[in-house]
């Protein structure tokens, strides 16, 4: 993925990232304004880029210890290049530099691509939010991840 590169999110990237969006059914559809808010909420967010264009997102949180990963998204026609897996690396990468010591997520209940995904990258299952989504109303699995504390 030489071509590929990651670096913390700006407004100018919210145009880019909308469309991102948009083009990924399974992530959370935020508003602009949502995306015009996370340098004034404290949330950290970053993007990839290849070639000088956006391709991904990944939206987090931290409190205290622990960091929530509250959105990410690849473009429709980047799917299954390993965005998604440099986008989450970079920021357990940037947590573990934080001194977290555990990331969650939701991820759709029928959403077993995703849920075998994060599997695979050290997550677990921890519980179930019934109702969480909406269009369509849907479950959201909890799942967690525990760092190594340096």
């Amino acid at each position: 993925m030489n071509d590929l590169t990651i670096r913390s999110f700006h407004a100018r990237d919210i145009p880019a990232v909308l469309e991102v969006q948009k083009s990924n059914r399974q992530a959370a559809q935020w508003l602009q304004s949502a995306y015009e808010h996370l340098e004034k909420a404290g949330e950290n967010a970053w993007v990839a880029e290849r070639n000088g264009a956006l391709v991904g997102f990944l939206v987090a949180r931290v409190a205290s210890d622990e960091m929530e990963i509250l959105n990410v998204a690849v473009s429709a026609n980047a799917h299954r290049q390993g965005i998604g897996r440099e986008l989450l690396q970079h920021a357990i990468s940037w947590a573990e530099e934080q001194d977290v010591s555990r990331v969650f997520l939701e991820v759709r209940s029928s959403n077993t691509a995703a849920t075998k995904y994060y599997e695979a990258n050290g997550f677990s299952q921890t519980g179930i939010r019934p109702k969480y989504y909406s269009d369509p109303v849907e479950a959201a699995f909890l799942l967690a991840k525990s760092l190594d504390r340096k």
